[in-house]
């Protein structure tokens, strides 16, 4: 399990300084399409920033020899999905995770997400 807090106010400010080139380095463009598709992107764009850093958690390593964007946010589904790539999903594997349940809640100005990882034996039960 990952749990994390993230500032809408302090993510507005990083979308603020970077063009769409530099901030590939953290979001997909999967999730920046997203993300500039909705009126609220400042809190989808934090949504996502906090679904890394709960996923890190979760993998037990945080992002150390991760990329950003080795963790992605799918938020076209009814409740948000984990794609994984590069070391992120090596990482995955090797703890034997099949399958992410994300939760996620807006509180004042910002973005509370909690992540569960399951194993395949946890889905089959």
């Amino acid at each position: 399990m990952g749990v994390d807090i993230a500032s809408i106010p302090k993510i507005a400010k990083l979308i603020a300084s970077c063009d769409r080139e530099t901030l590939t380095l953290v979001f997909t463009t999967q999730e920046q399409n997203y993300c500039h598709s909705v009126s609220d992107r400042l809190l989808y764009y934090t949504l996502c920033f906090g679904v890394k850093e709960a996923v890190g958690k979760a993998l037990g390593i945080g992002l150390v020899g991760i990329d950003w964007n080795e963790i992605e946010t799918d938020l076209t589904q009814a409740q948000p999905q984990v794609r994984l790539s590069g070391q992120a999903k090596t990482q995955a594997q090797i703890l034997g995770i099949k399958q992410w349940l994300v939760n996620w809640w807006e509180w004042q100005d910002c973005v509370l997400v909690n992540v569960l990882a399951l194993c395949e034996e946890q889905i089959n039960e």
